[in-house]
């Protein structure tokens, strides 16, 4: 229970608590799917800005 600091609310939690292995888990997916987006963006960027990068990739048969 949280009484908040006028002290005219009263918030109940009625959900049960996460184990920290539960939200370290939810956070691990959390990161790793921010890691791999920011990579795929910079490898796309990469890709548009940089022409030997650019007839490297097509060479290998991967259209972005």
């Amino acid at each position: 229970m949280t009484v908040s600091s006028s002290k005219r609310f009263v918030f109940v939690d009625k959900k049960q608590n996460l184990s920290k292995k539960q939200v370290f888990i939810f956070g691990s997916i959390i990161a790793s799917g921010c890691l791999s987006s920011s990579f795929l963006i910079a490898l796309y960027i990469e890709y548009l800005h940089n022409p030997v990068f650019h007839s490297f990739v097509q060479s290998r048969g991967i259209f972005l």
